[in-house]
């Protein structure tokens, strides 16, 4: 448990001293009031579960989100891709299809609770073959329930179709374009450099939105890439769509070396974003299309004031629900969509938490809860953070709650002055670093940790095979050069 002192400010003459506690979520002033709902009522919600390599985590076989992962095939090769390293596992085809429906009996899938399926690459459209069937079988095992199952996608939008286009309409599918504006260079080929292409995109975007079905184009920031504002407003002249909602929107994780090189690596780096991050939101109010981050800083507020407890708190991604499950084609059951059944995690255990024919031995060794890690409770970002990526450990660990702190102090200084009025600059605790607690890198002078030298790499990848004219690449390398 930890309980912040907040210095806050309207301006240089008008400052007050509030109190957080990152555990019960109360907020008061130095008078003692309570920022909260009038009559509050219980909390009922359930207590998360705590797990770590040493205390697994399971899962219920009563199953309401299922997500498949097809294969790590790709026919881009992005700089930060959470799975660009990740270890191959054997190729998946229609012919698996058949053996995973039987599979899936196991689990207990209900109407009353509902399905959502996502579909996952790679590039999931890469295993279109695959996809198509698959989904359609899906499809056909529960057409007598009236309240159909979800599907979703998320795909660079490269190799779209006007045949799968049409498909994937009729399935009635949410699609998610991921694609990073004005920094796409950072993300690999921009398909929107393609006429043909980008009609048919723009042409797929305005279709679903005015059929009113789900689609988006979803964003990632980086150290290359730092403003929300300039992505919006890169989407809205694209589109001529003044209400574009732009999906996902956090700032990268540190998944391997790449994603350390696109991070915030240095204070002024941090402080920059931080100061960004506010601006673009507080000085538009809130004009921004991603609507995720306004919505959680929404979330946040109403938690704090209904003081909902951390006990409560799941995991950023949610993998860690036991009614949330990833697998394979081969009914293997893995950590999460971005890794395989033959990788190993940062933690040196396998990603393989079993199968679906051994149900009752599932068993999730990767990952760490939130409150497993010396961070995140003593943190005053825990509730809009969720403990960042639950199977990163070690340096990777680090930089990306180096980045997520800065991401998430951000919202929290939008929140507590939405609750307030007042606009917090100073977080003090004795536990918290003092770059942390200098929120916008004005109050104190912050030298330079000295930066070692790097020995200088490359990464290579490699086409291994062409799928319909489309090449797709291998798992990322580094290659080393030999000093001089």
């Amino acid at each position: 448990m930890a309980v912040f002192e907040i210095l806050a400010e309207k301006s240089a003459n008008d400052r007050r001293t509030f109190f957080y506690d990152n555990m019960t979520n109360v907020l008061t002033d130095e008078t003692g009031l309570l920022y909260a709902f009038p009559n509050q009522r219980a909390d009922n919600s359930v207590p998360a579960t705590i797990f770590s390599k040493d205390e697994p985590l399971k899962k219920s076989k009563e199953i309401s989100f299922l997500k498949i992962q097809l294969g790590l095939g790709c026919n881009y090769s992005c700089d930060y891709c959470s799975q660009k390293f990740v270890e191959r596992a054997d190729s998946t085809s229609p012919k698996d299809i058949a053996n995973f429906m039987a599979k899936l009996d196991v689990l207990d899938i209900t109407e009353e609770k509902g399905l959502k399926v996502e579909f996952w690459g790679g590039e999931p459209l890469v295993y279109w073959k695959t996809m198509k069937p698959l989904a359609e079988a899906i499809r056909e095992k529960y057409k007598h329930w009236k309240r159909q199952p979800k599907f979703a996608m998320i795909t660079n939008g490269s190799i779209l179709t006007d045949e799968i286009i049409d498909w994937l309409m009729m399935q009635d599918f949410s699609v998610s374009i991921s694609h990073d504006g004005p920094g796409q260079s950072v993300r690999g080929p921009d398909p929107f450099d393609d006429p043909e292409t980008k009609k048919r995109l723009l042409g797929f975007y305005r279709m679903m939105t005015r059929l009113n079905k789900g689609i988006s184009f979803n964003s990632m920031l980086s150290a290359k890439n730092k403003s929300r504002k300039a992505i919006s407003d890169w989407f809205r002249e694209l589109t001529g769509d003044p209400n574009i909602s732009i999906g996902e929107g956090g700032i990268v994780d540190a998944y391997d070396e790449d994603g350390i090189t696109n991070s915030l690596l240095t204070k002024q780096d941090h402080f920059e974003f931080r100061r960004l991050a506010f601006s673009d939101i507080f000085t538009t109010d809130g004009d921004i299309a991603f609507k995720m981050q306004l919505q959680k800083i929404n979330q946040f507020t109403t938690d704090v004031l209904s003081q909902k407890h951390a006990s409560t708190l799941p995991q950023k991604c949610g993998m860690d629900l036991e009614d949330v499950m990833a697998v394979d084609l081969h009914g293997n059951v893995i950590t999460c969509q971005n890794v395989s059944a033959v990788e190993t995690s940062k933690n040196g255990e396998s990603h393989l938490g079993g199968s679906l024919d051994d149900f009752d031995n599932v068993s999730i060794t990767t990952s760490t809860h939130w409150a497993r890690r010396d961070e995140c409770p003593k943190c005053p970002v825990l509730h809009l953070c969720k403990g960042a990526c639950m199977f990163l450990d070690n340096k990777f660990w680090k930089i990306s709650c180096a980045n997520a702190y800065s991401d998430n102090i951000a919202h929290f200084a939008l929140a507590i002055h939405k609750m307030t009025g007042y606009i917090p600059i100073h977080i003090k605790h004795d536990d918290l670093p003092l770059e942390r607690q200098d929120i916008f890198g004005t109050l104190f002078e912050h030298k330079e940790e000295s930066v070692r030298k790097v020995i200088p790499i490359k990464i290579v990848n490699y086409i291994t095979e062409v799928v319909d004219n489309v090449p797709i690449y291998s798992k990322s390398e580094v290659a080393y050069d030999n000093p001089i």
